[in-house]
Order: C-alpha cells, then sequence, then structure tokens
C-alpha cells in the first residue's frame, strides 16, 4: 500500500499516517499526474505544507506541489483534502522564452526546460536534432519537450510521477498478462466506440487545387465507417503528417478496455499488456493508456485503462 507525506516550506517531511482516502490519477496523454488525500484536519501540517509525495515500497512514486487545499466540517470531525499535480504541471503551468535554437541534443533541451524545475534524468545522448528547432511566443515548457521529442526520436515523453523525464516515452519491455497466468482483476469493461473512428482524411496540396490526396484509416473496424475529415496544407501549419495524426487519434480514442485489479498497479503506466479473459479469449496488441489508484475503507484497488496500440 501506498503511503504519504507533506513536505514543508522548508523542506522537512510529515508523514499522514491517518488518510481516510486517496486518489491518484496517471495517464499517458495527460502530462502530469495527480493525487488528492483526505485525513483528519492537523493544523501544524497544513499551515506549511508545501508538497505532497507518495512512496511505494520506500520508493517515491509522486512528488508535486499542493495546489488544493480544503477543511470540510462535518458534525465534530474537520476532514482535509489535498490535492497536488506532479512536477509535470510545472512545465504546462510556464510557458518557455521564444527563442531558436540550432542542432539542439536531448542534454541541452533537458539543461534549460526541466532541470530548472527539479525534473531528474537518467543518461542523456549528445546526438542532436539537426536543423532549427523554434521556440514560438505562447508555447510551455511541456510543449517545448514534447515537440523536441517528436522530431529527434518521434516519441511521446512522460515525465514519472517520482519526477523523472523519459525522454523516448516508456520503455517498450516485455508485455504485462491480465487474467489467466497473469494479473488477477474482478471487474472487466469493453468499449468499443466506433463513433471515433475517422475512415479518411482528404488532404489539400496545393493554394489553387482541390482536396485530391488522401489519406485511409487501414484499421479493419473501419471497413463500414464513413467519417471523413479535411487538412489544408496549403493554407495552415498543417502538414501531410497531421493527417495521420487525426487517423491515428482516432484509433485510439476508438477502443478502451478497463479492468478492475486489488492492489497497486501505477507502475504498469505505459505498459505493453495481453489480457486472456475466460469469455471474451485472448486480447492483445494493447497498452496500458492509464490509471485510477484509491484506498478507501475497503482497502487499495487500481482501474487499470488499456487501449490498443
Amino acid at each position: 500500500m501506498l503511503s504519504f507525506a507533506v513536505r514543508d516550506y522548508d523542506g522537512r517531511s510529515r508523514e499522514l499516517s491517518s488518510v481516510l482516502t486517496a486518489v491518484m490519477n496517471n495517464d499517458l496523454y495527460v502530462p502530469a499526474d495527480d493525487l488528492t488525500v483526505a485525513f483528519p484536519y492537523d493544523k501544524e501540517i497544513i499551515k506549511n505544507a508545501d508538497y505532497l509525495t507518495a512512496y511505494k515500497d520506500g520508493e517515491l512514486v509522486f512528488t508535486g506541489q499542493i495546489d488544493e487545499i480544503i477543511n470540510i466540517k462535518s458534525s465534530a470531525s474537520v476532514i482535509t483534502s489535498v490535492t497536488a499535480r506532479s512536477l509535470a504541471a510545472m512545465l504546462l503551468d510556464n510557458e518557455a522564452e521564444p527563442l531558436t535554437y540550432i542542432n539542439p541534443a536531448p542534454e541541452f533541451i533537458y539543461n534549460k526546460h526541466l532541470k530548472p524545475f527539479n525534473i531528474k534524468a537518467g543518461a542523456l545522448d549528445s546526438i542532436p536534432f539537426y536543423g532549427n528547432f523554434k521556440i514560438d511566443k505562447g508555447m510551455t515548457h511541456w510543449q517545448v519537450l514534447k515537440s523536441f521529442c517528436k522530431n529527434r526520436f518521434d516519441s511521446l515523453p512522460r515525465i514519472t510521477g517520482g519526477g523523472e523525464v523519459l525522454f523516448e516515452g516508456c520503455s517498450d519491455e516485455e508485455a504485462v498478462k491480465f487474467g489467466t497466468d497473469g494479473i488477477g482483476y474482478y471487474s472487466l469493461r469493453e468499449n468499443n466506440k466506433r463513433c471515433e473512428l475517422i475512415s479518411e482524411v482528404r488532404i489539400k496540396l496545393d493554394e489553387y487545387g482541390g482536396y485530391t490526396g488522401t489519406v485511409t484509416n487501414e484499421n479493419e473496424d473501419c471497413r463500414h465507417i464513413e467519417r471523413v475529415r479535411y487538412v489544408n496544407t496549403a493554407a495552415d501549419t498543417s502538414t501531410i503528417e497531421t493527417a495521420d495524426a487525426v487517423i491515428e487519434q482516432s484509433n485510439i480514442d476508438s477502443y478502451m478496455l478497463t479492468l478492475e485489479c486489488k492492489g497497486c498497479m501505477t507502475d504498469k503506466i505505459g505498459k505493453r499488456a495481453e489480457v486472456n479473459d475466460e469469455a471474451l479469449g485472448e486480447l492483445d496488441g494493447l497498452r496500458v493508456s492509464g490509471t485510477k489508484y484509491v484506498i478507501d475503507s475497503s482497502g487499495e484497488h487500481t482501474a487499470v485503462y488499456l487501449r490498443r496500440e
């Protein structure tokens, strides 16, 4: 079970020993994780609380500056609810200085845009993104990181709950197995959202031409779907890759498998997954896109959200 603490403005840590409820959300497509912990009111803790932290077997799995503190009085008791987002929130909340870098490397991007917010990094290669890398007015540090990783690694970066950057996203190691011969679950919900599928994107390549280019969704679930979008690469900042992204996102949004599991499964975020269910059979080609970890009066349990790769 996770343990929780708050860190004061002076850096001192105070353990929360009487947690009533806790909810932590992790999502591959949402940069910052969030954690809400409720406990009996303690004036000494609340007046100096700055950061909220969570540990699993002594390992830091969440740290973030507190966004909100709510005190609720009911009858004779007062309950405090504290909410924080992980360190990725710092990248979302702060704009980057408009600049143009020439041949920036991962270590350079880290030092300029992540290290000032106390985000850690493992080994970083020195291979640059060759060419000009422009930071437009209004771009956040997260947008800078996301754009750099797309150009340099063709990846979606991840800031772990513990505050470490993964430039190439979550590792593609051996798949997590659920069901028979794997992690058990007590509830399963499969949702095929056909309404999310985009069957075709038509592209305008020339200012004076029509939408003559076509990108077709090869997803088998699209065989009887007709849902078209248009991308004008001649008039705006869209590119042919925009059409691919529209189709890819529609495929991601069209399927969700939710497993309710006992215990803490937050470390499964981003991993490939397989499910062997007695009724639905073998389901593979999946990835853990998110988790919702809950502690309440019934114990600890996790909703695990799986999407198609």
